[in-house]
């Protein structure tokens, strides 16, 4: 009889750390607990642990606390988080006897003895040089694209969100195809499409949000261009009726950015229907994607668009650029506009308004394409991802 391979179990950890705000803690909320799940039923006895900070203990609460090692200080960002996992990484995984460190983010320390599993989900860093940001955001990107090749390369695996990011690592950064992994991101369940919205109603009125809007939602970024959206909405405000919005939730970094965007509403003739809502609790996101009129995704830099898989869990009749990773997401579920075009972005926004067979279509090929994405489906891949090493 052949001798039967004895597999080895491998002691696991995953840094939640990088995981501040935005699609970062999307991820999070919804992959940390089924990936745990996975480690508590393999039967090769494999375990993950996790390095957090006692912020995130709402996303953590099915983890066993022996299973997370705590992060009681100030939590740091930025070069402070890599200074600090330089000086205190290593004794942690020794002391853990850590086999796989799973950092869900592009950029971190060289990890010796431990396999280093790292995920790229940023591509600002490296496209960053096509927009106007301020000094501070030019460097900082500049910084962060230099630490992200070096880290990435350094790694020992390295997940890829979607198969345009997969193609980056492999002609721009140099890594080799079997390093990589390509893994999609998954769709929030609670955001099918609702018949009854009374709390989405009480939930829009209390930001000031109407019966009827457009919407457009994400981190305000020169690369998201909202700059636009504001433009072609001055030209639907011709068509539309008087009482239709356009709402703008999320925030950004970037003052110069903010500043072009404060500017650019408050010359608008219709600036008090422009509405801009800051950051608002993920309830009311779900309420703004279920009741718009029509959802725009200008952004012309991502890696796996959360806003995209969310926008079609929710039924959402979209208007897109052609940013090829939202192309990717949406196949053929979003219709499309000239990059940089405010007046074909209202041509498109207006088919949507005065065809309402058009838009049910578009909110059933949208419901019907979020079923390829599945946060089960992305917790078993990062399962495999983490804990096969088996030579090919």
């Amino acid at each position: 009889m052949p001798e039967r391979t004895v597999i080895k179990p491998l002691n696991v950890m995953m840094s939640c750390l990088a995981f501040i705000s935005g699609g970062a803690v999307t991820y999070m909320r919804n992959l940390a607990p089924l990936l745990y799940e996975h480690f508590q039923k393999a039967p090769e006895g494999h375990r993950l642990k996790f390095l957090a900070h006692e912020e995130q203990k709402e996303q953590l609460q099915s983890v066993d606390a022996s299973q997370i090692v705590w992060l009681r200080q100030a939590r740091p960002t930025g070069y402070a988080r890599m200074f600090w996992e330089y000086w205190h990484l290593p004794d942690i995984l020794n002391e853990g006897q850590i086999d796989v460190f799973f950092t869900p983010y592009q950029v971190g320390p060289r990890i010796r003895g431990p396999k280093h599993v790292m995920m790229i989900r940023n591509m600002e860093p490296f496209l960053h040089n096509r927009y106007r940001y301020s000094v501070a955001n030019r460097l900082r990107n500049h910084l962060l694209r230099l630490a992200s090749v070096k880290s990435l390369r350094g790694a020992d695996r390295v997940i890829a969100v979607s198969k345009y990011v997969r193609r980056f690592l492999i002609h721009a950064v140099g890594i080799e195809a079997e390093r990589i992994h390509m893994i999609y991101h998954g769709r929030n369940l609670h955001l099918t499409p609702t018949i009854e919205g009374c709390r989405d109603r009480e939930a829009l009125a209390g930001i000031g949000v109407g019966k009827e809007y457009l919407l457009t939602c994400g981190s305000l970024l020169p690369y998201r261009r909202c700059e636009d959206i504001i433009a072609a909405f001055n030209i639907c405000c011709e068509f539309l009726g008087p009482a239709v919005q356009l709402a703008i939730a999320g925030s950004g970094t970037d003052r110069r950015y903010a500043a072009l965007i404060d500017e650019m509403i408050a010359s608008s003739p219709y600036k008090d229907r422009i509405l801009l809502l800051g950051n608002v609790p993920w309830e009311t996101v779900a309420a703004l994607y279920r009741n718009c009129l029509v959802c725009v995704i200008a952004t012309e830099v991502e890696a796996c668009p959360n806003i995209a898989i969310e926008a079609m869990s929710a039924g959402c009749a979209v208007v897109s650029s052609q940013c090829p990773p939202v192309r990717e997401i949406f196949q053929g579920c979003a219709l499309e506009y000239r990059a940089r075009d405010p007046l074909d972005l209202s041509r498109q926004i207006k088919r949507f308004i005065e065809d309402s067979d058009l838009c049910r279509e578009f909110n059933n090929r949208a419901v019907a394409r979020a079923e390829a994405f599945s946060w089960e489906k992305c917790a078993r891949a990062t399962y495999s991802a983490l804990v096969d090493w088996e030579e090919k």
